[in-house]
């Protein structure tokens, strides 16, 4: 997420007129939060009721189509999301080609061996949790980074810089 921390850094420095630009990307990460508990509610569903054991080999067999579908929607809408909040900061956030990478945990990847789709789901919960505790911080990032002023101009590199040249020596005046 290389590219949305660079983002809200760049989103942080904004001046106070770019308001509502401020506002669009602190409710589209507030959206990705809101997939996220969505995303940990369908999880969380799975555990509660997690119905029969399914294959060795893929998470999906366990949770059923439905949920890794719902997931799937979900993550495509949080993905979305995160390329608006980095496209609203500017060409200088970056490529989106770190952002090929899921926003929540799918239930399309393979189980590790050993490991049970109650155990994958378990951790699919943690790590939404996590992330969803990393959108927090950003946001926060937002709200409580200081513009700066309106009327002050940012302080402007100098020039190229030149040695200072040696005081003219007075010469005495010559003694007769």
């Amino acid at each position: 997420m290389d590219s949305l921390d660079r983002a809200i850094d760049l989103v942080a420095r904004w001046k106070a007129d770019r308001g509502k630009q401020r506002a669009d990307v602190l409710a589209r990460l507030e959206g990705v939060t809101k997939d996220c508990q969505a995303a940990s509610k369908v999880w969380q569903d799975f555990l509660d009721k997690p119905g029969a054991p399914g294959g060795q080999w893929t998470i999906v067999s366990w949770v059923g189509p439905s949920r890794a579908k719902q997931l799937h929607e979900i993550n495509l809408r949080a993905k979305a999301s995160v390329k608006e909040v980095c496209r609203l900061a500017g060409p200088a956030a970056g490529r989106f080609a770190g952002l090929d990478e899921d926003v929540i945990e799918m239930a399309y990847r393979q189980l590790k061996p050993g490991e049970s789709g109650i155990d994958a789901a378990k951790t699919a919960v943690a790590n939404t949790q996590k992330y969803m505790d990393y959108l927090r911080g950003l946001i926060e990032r937002v709200r409580s980074a200081k513009a700066p002023a309106a009327g002050k101009s940012p302080a402007k590199k100098a020039g190229k810089k030149t040695a200072a040249k040696p005081a003219k020596k007075k010469v005495a005046p010559k003694k007769k």
